[in-house]
């Protein structure tokens, strides 16, 4: 195994939150979540080609596996050079290549092509340019047993996956945790997608009952959820710290590692209706 040159505690965060048993029990836990960062990359520095959303972890080896699946150099050692800044929580790597494949990356222009089902940045020449203005959020309650009864139909509800074991869901519960909308894709921010798509044609309002992903929750599927002002957003899987940080900042419930008999609660504690036996624990 090669040396990994990066440090592992710069690709993670300890943060606290809480659990949700099957009994309603409640604890207070430390999970270890993955950082998510910006990475702009800058050829033969001035011209600014992509802004990747990447876990700041072998940075080195991810620019050279990108220049070469984009087949903007042809091999290896035609990277003259590759260093890294960071300001504040962004990146840029500040990348040389030969006259020749600068001039062909130029003719092709920044990276503003469909991005693909893993890439909700693909397009964006800078992170302001899918930054969300966080919307005033419903502050109403929702039960827990409601998300629970929503986790536990969201399987048999997804009827494409069924047949081929193999994509993602984006859904919308009410309240009482009755599925109204469920949407399927290859690409997790696609389903998402379909998802807003359709309830910003519905009567009801979106900020009234709760999102489900079966998906990994990165920043952006919560960019995505608050552009219709979805309050509570509810993940199978952790989501990453920048995804917990907009989620604190727009005041969203953000649930992860979500299963009908355990829910950890990353922020927004205060729109679950405890059960009245239990106290709930200040998140």
């Amino acid at each position: 195994m090669t040396t990994r040159p990066d440090s592992l505690a710069d690709a993670h965060v300890l943060r606290h939150a809480i659990t949700i048993g099957p009994e309603g029990t409640q604890d207070r836990v430390e999970l270890g979540i993955a950082e998510e960062t910006p990475l702009t990359l800058i050829f033969n520095e001035f011209h600014v080609h992509a802004v990747m959303m990447i876990t700041p972890l072998d940075l080195h080896d991810f620019v050279l596996g990108f220049m070469l699946t984009e087949k903007i150099i042809a091999r290896p050692s035609d990277l003259i050079s590759c260093h890294f800044d960071r300001h504040d929580d962004q990146l840029s790597a500040h990348i040389r290549i030969p006259g020749t494949d600068f001039s062909r990356l130029i003719r092709r222009g920044q990276r503003l092509m469909t991005g693909g089902s893993s890439c909700g940045l693909c397009g964006v020449r800078t992170l302001d340019d899918a930054a969300t203005t966080p919307p005033e959020l419903p502050t109403h309650c929702i039960p827990v047993q409601a998300i629970r009864r929503a986790l536990s139909a969201l399987a048999g509800q997804q009827v494409l996956n069924q047949k081929v074991r193999m994509v993602h869901a984006a859904a919308w519960a009410s309240p009482d945790g009755m599925i109204h909308y469920l949407r399927e894709d290859v690409g997790r921010h696609n389903a998402l997608d379909k998802l807003i798509g359709i309830l910003s044609q519905s009567p009801r309002d979106p900020g009234q009952g709760f999102c489900l992903l079966t998906s990994r929750c990165s920043f952006d599927m919560v960019e995505k959820a608050l552009t219709l002002g979805i309050s509570t957003l509810v993940s199978i899987s952790s989501p990453t710290d920048r995804a917990i940080r907009i989620a604190q900042h727009a005041d969203m419930t953000l649930i992860g590692n979500a299963r009908p008999e355990r829910l950890t609660i990353f922020c927004g504690a205060h729109r679950l209706v405890k059960p009245a036996s239990i106290e709930m624990i200040s998140a």
